[in-house]
């Protein structure tokens, strides 16, 4: 048996050359597609980012400097109005709140501040707030100048002077004057047109300072809406590949993996070979598991022909016939139950010996397996008892059986080798829903009938006979 095992041995499938899709392969290029496409995503990503956060820096800039400009002009609006409400009517109150805004709260110098945090300098804004920084800072010098000419028109009705204005110095032109020419010229210098022209620009530079920056923001926005819309563009196409690539990986998957393992399975639940389909992989296993089937199918046959058929006679064995009664039983097959004896076994025994005994055995399993049809089943039940059921025959077939077994007994007078006197007895039974005990009993009857009536001959059991 190990022989026959070893010459049925299936060659390797790897030593085949297999064609077709290598899964693993389509895999790591579906991968390797995937990964870079991700990595372009990634990248512009990053760079729709760095657009959104240049639109927002943008934003955030246009936002402080118009914040700023409206701060400035609100806190040289505000200083004006205290230093001239001081000129006109001489409380010391408007002075204070004027210096308190100048030096303390400092909003104008705090959003100038921002916006040279925000102008690069080489902008035409930052140009525009440098001047607008001197213009105001020399509106300031105007304005304090002319608190000081307030308080010294009305120093004999104001004793408590704040330091720094006690601390400046009246020029020499303006020490001659008298109060009231002092304060004349105060309201002149805050009034007049001198005065009147150095806002005026203040209020224009800052204008224009956030006019540029507005331009300039502008250009950024057109810039980055340009490449915000270019970017999102490479995104959609991109997620358009991805899309493309997971319906290639799913009909990959379904094709070459799901497809072939439901046949697979199913040619399995079959007992059938595989069909060799699929990717490499998968026809590889098909290949190897059909030459495992094949080797399976060949050993399960030389097994069955072991455990079904008689080593000696070459026709089907004990256990055989017991299943071929039990299937016509199931089946409810319509039979003739033959119970054959050889006549004289023993006497042939003694005078050839065993292989005297063996080689009419054989001849006869042969005569009997020619003469009857490729659907009767003919079996060694025995030593030299043999049977035969023979499906599809009818109650009045019997002459057609008694002929057959009359020509077996001719064959056998006329055996090879000079054995002699070789003859069967028979006894037949027939049975129209397939085996059962009772059939075996009349077949037995019938066996025992012909042997009393001098053998070599056949005998149909008959009611009332016995």
């Amino acid at each position: 048996m190990p022989d026959e095992m070893n010459e049925l041995a299936p060659t390797a499938a790897a030593d085949e050359k297999i064609s077709g899709i290598n899964i693993t392969l389509l895999t790591t290029f579906f991968i390797a597609i995937t990964a870079i496409v991700f990595l372009f995503i990634l990248l512009i990503s990053n760079s729709v980012m760095r657009r959104f956060d240049a639109v927002e820096d943008a934003i955030d800039k246009f936002i402080i400097c118009e914040q700023s400009s409206k701060v400035i002009k609100d806190s040289a609006n505000f200083l004006t109005e205290q230093a001239r409400l001081f000129i006109l009517n001489g409380d010391p109150a408007y002075a204070e709140a004027y210096l308190e805004e100048k030096n303390v709260t400092r909003r104008r110098t705090q959003a100038f501040k921002a916006l040279e945090d925000v102008c690069s300098v080489h902008d035409l804004a930052y140009q525009r707030l440098q001047i607008a920084i001197e213009q105001s800072e020399s509106l300031i010098n105007i304005e304090t100048y002319a608190i000081k000419l307030g308080y010294e028109a009305r120093k004999d009705s104001i004793k408590d002077i704040p330091d720094e204005i006690r601390q400046m110095e009246i020029r020499s032109s303006d020490r001659r004057l008298t109060p009231e020419e002092m304060g004349s010229a105060a309201v002149n210098m805050l009034f007049g047109e001198g005065y009147l022209i150095y806002k005026t620009r203040v209020n224009e530079n800052c204008n224009l300072t956030v006019t540029s920056i507005e331009d300039e923001i502008q250009r950024n926005l057109r810039i980055n809406s340009t490449n915000l819309g270019d970017y999102l563009q490479r995104l959609r196409f991109l997620f358009f590949v991805l899309l493309v690539i997971t319906a290639l990986i799913f009909l990959a998957i379904a094709y070459f993996v799901l497809h072939p393992l439901k046949n697979f399975l199913n040619s399995i639940k079959k007992d059938e070979k595989l069909n060799v389909i699929g990717s490499t992989e998968f026809k590889y296993l098909a290949k190897t598991y059909n030459q495992i089937y094949e080797v399976k199918a060949k050993n399960e046959k030389k097994l069955r022909v072991k455990a079904e058929y008689d080593g000696l006679t070459g026709i089907l064995n004990r256990r055989a016939f017991d299943n071929i009664c039990q299937n016509s039983a199931e089946e409810k097959w319509p039979i003739v139950l033959l119970l054959i004896d050889m006549d004289n076994f023993k006497h042939i025994n003694d005078t050839y010996g065993h292989a005297g005994g063996d080689t009419a055995l054989k001849e006869l399993a042969r005569i009997l397996k020619s003469t009857f049809r490729k659907s009767d089943y003919v079996a060694r039940i025995g030593g030299d008892e043999f049977a035969a059921v023979l499906p599809d025959y009818k109650a009045n077939s019997g002459d057609i059986i008694v002929r057959k077994i009359a020509s077996v007994n001719e064959q056998l007078a006329n055996m090879k080798d000079g054995i002699k006197p070789v003859s069967v007895s028979v006894g037949a039974a027939f049975s129209p829903t397939g085996y059962n005990e009772e059939l075996y009993k009349k077949a037995d009857k019938a066996l025992y009938k012909t042997k009393e009536l001098g053998k070599r001959g056949c005998q149909f059991y008959t009611e009332g006979a016995d």
